[in-house]
């Protein structure tokens, strides 16, 4: 495999002949606006809904009293003693819990009636105290986001040895510092939309809805609006983008949902940009607290860490609060091996939006927080950063390795990957042009990081998490035509990873068969088998294996098939490049398309042992996780009239397993890494002390465009898991876990200083103080 081929699916996109929510449409369609609450905290007294139902065009206006009583809440669950759930109305019925919330929806019969309607739906609100951060929602006389809850704190944990444990005395130097990550979100291409239909000849709802996880969303509206899941079909068409943004489920989808079995009309919701950003699902807005002691030589000794997430309003389903504090907790040890950890994790809720996924989760943390740790020490034993990091990582001798964190890695080579980078870069090349920098009186810096991205993970780190209202696993069914076609239908959809080019290729290089005989359907709960969808770069892990194994299973079918038709032992026959060929008969062979005749035509007598016909369908639980490992190494320069940041050269040096498309792998990595740019040096979802959206459009939330996105050299490693199917391993979140990492310590490097206190993004701003006040 490892072969670079052209991503046909991507073809019609091009050519603008995409299939989106947005381009939908039904001749009696309905069209939906959500009135939002612009207060963080408030108690709601009065909904007046009748100036706006009088309006030309609209058809019903409903508040979230009007509706709370038929549809249940969001609810996720998690099996941990630390966790306390949460109520999250479809709209806010008595009190909304951050600006944004929805309190009303306005139906009419297009999307401009409904919004000039929703101007005259008056909300009467009674402003309650805001609980605007973490840091205030710990504390013991705080206000309460949930009146019914004992604290703010939505989950606890703990891992590893106690933090005062005497073992980290042992080391002869300590470095710590703080650090913290912003408020961010995807900013996908296409923001997020639904339309739901329902009909009434059938009994179904049909829900195409821009989402990673078809099912799961099912499962969601299932729970909310009372009904059977043989009831419900959701479509994910083409996805413009989701970054994990999207494997949530919206309350708007559940409203819409209601609303189209209420009306029996189409109903469509789509959001704009404004909306998106204040609405739709935030991630991160971590701190970690954390020191690292080690000896005098460089050994590491232990490391000891506190994370403080605020997590927002309310559980998003289905991983509920704890995704950030279970992640990061596995995730700062990174590649590193040593005796002594201690993690304490906290979820806190907050009035702001609710959090969900971000592509790079938790495991951002770790090297933004190990390896800033790491630059730290090198600087104060006198040590240079890349064989410092040498000394300590993991050996290829030591798989599978049980990090400190917790976490078993299954296989890699840490020391090689390192050294492949740092050829790659010319690292002694870059610290000879630092060094004549330096002497000019120029701002010159490097960053390296070296991690791990769990992958694809099973049901057994989900259920050791709780989080029972994940699948974690996932299903491919694979069948054959007479005529030696195939169509393969797997439960994990695309946002634009080319899934179905690399499903494809899978197939083609399993059965031989050429690619333009193979059909790949995705996204689709009504032809494609129950899986848990597309995130935590799990599409070739776990939708994958499960294919691999269809083609396995089809390929012993075939077999038995030919052993048949030429009475002999099967035993003796393999299916090899497309045909299986006669022991016995040099000259004679059996092609797909001839035994699919066999397995279809009545006139060919089978054993009982072998059905008629070829389908075969498969449901594969992955690993606990496979883990894929990357390098990074930046060379900047910072203007010093400016303190603008300008990424002179960046190299990635990656190992993800068996690779099946070459150029899919760099295209995740190379997206991956521009958007941990931006959380490096750019974005930042910022709230005031009142819970108001400081960043809420593109003019003050930036993201990077070409100027700062460099071009990124990537250099590959390929060491096959023992533990998964096929030896794959998942890269969708590689560039991003380890880009803010890179810049930031680059960055110190070039301002020749060790901070106490780290805050992405580090823009001009922070940057200039960080050099004065480090300095003062």
């Amino acid at each position: 495999m490892s072969t670079s081929i052209l991503c046909n699916e991507q073809l019609p996109l091009l050519r603008g002949e995409g299939r989106y929510i947005d381009d939908i449409q039904f001749s009696n369609m309905l069209h939906v606006t959500f009135v939002r609450s612009p207060y963080a905290h408030a108690r709601i007294n009065n909904v007046d809904t009748e100036v706006a139902k009088r309006q030309t065009g609209v058809i019903a206006v409903l508040s979230g009293l009007n509706i709370h009583a038929n549809i249940q809440p969001i609810r996720p669950q998690l099996k941990n003693p630390g966790f306390q759930a949460t109520n999250w109305h479809a709209m806010a019925w008595d009190k909304v819990r951050y600006v944004g919330e929805a309190v009303a929806v306005v139906v009419a019969s297009d999307r401009y009636i409904a919004e000039d309607a929703a101007e005259h739906v008056i909300v009467e609100y009674e402003p309650l105290p805001v609980i605007d951060s973490a840091a205030t929602g710990m504390l013991a006389d705080s206000a309460r986001v949930h009146d019914n809850l004992n604290s703010n704190i939505l989950l606890e944990t703990q891992s590893g040895i106690d933090k005062d444990d005497p073992a980290f005395k042992k080391g002869d130097i300590k470095v710590s510092a703080n650090f913290r990550h912003p408020r961010v979100t995807g900013i996908p291409i296409e923001n997020c939309g639904v339309i739901a239909d329902y009909r009434t000849n059938t009994d179904e709802l049909v829900v195409w809805s821009s989402t990673q996880i078809p099912h799961v969303l099912r499962d969601a509206l299932c729970d909310s609006l009372g009904i059977s899941a043989h009831q419900i079909r959701v479509i994910a068409p083409d996805v413009g983008g989701g970054f994990g943004t999207k494997m949530q489920a919206l309350p708007e989808e559940i409203v819409v949902s209601y609303l189209a079995r209420l009306l029996h009309r189409p109903i469509k919701w789509t959001q704009d940009r404004m909306e998106n950003i204040k609405a739709s699902f935030h991630a991160r807005d971590v701190l970690v607290e954390a020191e690292l002691s080690a000896n005098i030589d460089g050994t590491i000794v232990g490391m000891r860490a506190k994370a403080i997430c605020d997590v927002g309003a309310y559980n998003s389903f289905p991983l509920t609060a704890g995704l950030e504090p279970f992640t990061i907790g596995s995730a700062l040890a990174g590649p590193y091996d040593f005796e002594h950890y201690s993690y304490e994790g906290y979820a806190v809720s907050t009035n702001k939006c609710p959090m969900g996924a971000y592509r790079g989760v938790g495991f951002v943390l770790g090297p933004m927080v190990m390896e800033g740790l790491l630059d730290k020490l090198s600087q104060k034993i006198g040590m240079d950063p890349a064989l410092l990091r040498k000394k300590n990582l993991a050996q290829p001798t030591d798989f599978p390795f049980k990090s400190p964190a917790g976490p078993i890695y299954d296989s890699g080579d840490y020391p090689a990957l390192l050294d492949l980078a740092l050829e790659e870069s010319n690292y002694s090349a870059w610290r000879n042009l630092q060094s004549e920098a330096r002497n000019e009186g120029r701002l010159l810096g490097i960053g390296m990081s070296c991690f791990i991205e769990m992958t694809g993970m099973g049901r057994d780190t989900y259920r050791k998490r709780g989080m029972i209202n994940v699948p974690a696993f996932d299903a491919a069914r694979l069948q054959v035509d007479r005529h030696g076609h195939l169509e393969a239908f797997i439960s994990t959809p695309s946002q634009g990873q080319g899934q179905k080019t690399t499903f494809a290729q899978l197939i083609s290089s399993s059965l031989g068969a050429p690619l333009h005989d193979i059909k790949v359907h995705l996204g689709d709960t009504a032809t494609t088998p129950y899986g848990s969808g597309t995130f935590a770069s799990r599409s070739l892990v776990s939708g994958g294996g499960a294919l691999l194994k269809a083609t396995e299973m089809l390929q012993d079918k075939l077999v038995r098939i030919a052993a048949a038709y030429w009475q002999i032992d099967n035993k003796d026959l393999e299916y090899v490049d497309g045909r299986i060929s006669n022991p016995n008969q040099s000259s004679e062979h059996l092609s797909l398309k001839d035994l699919a005749d066999l397995a279809y035509t009545p006139f060919q007598k089978l054993p009982p042992s072998v059905e008629p016909g070829l389908s075969v369908h498969v449901s594969y639980n992955p690993p606990p996780a496979v883990s894929s490992s990357a390098v990074h190494m930046a060379l900047v320069e910072i203007d010093k009239n400016t303190y603008e940041v300008k990424i002179k050269d960046y190299v990635v040096a990656e190992d993800c397993g068996t690779k099946v498309n070459q150029a899919i792998v760099e295209g995740q990595v190379r997206g991956g890494v521009t958007q941990g740019i931006g959380i490096a040096l750019l974005e930042e979802l910022s709230y005031d002390s009142e819970g108001q959206l400081l960043s809420g459009s593109l003019m003050d939330y930036l993201v990077p465009g070409i100027y700062e996105t460099p071009v990124i050299k990537i250099v590959s490693m390929e060491t096959p898991s023992p533990w998964s199917v096929g030896g794959f391993k998942g890269v969708g979140e590689s560039g991003t876990i380890g880009a803010p990492a890179t810049i930031t310590n680059a960055i110190l490097d070039a301002l020749e200083i060790s901070a106490q206190d780290i805050q992405l993004p580090l823009t001009p701003e922070r940057i200039f103080r960080l050099k004065n006040e480090t300095k003062s």
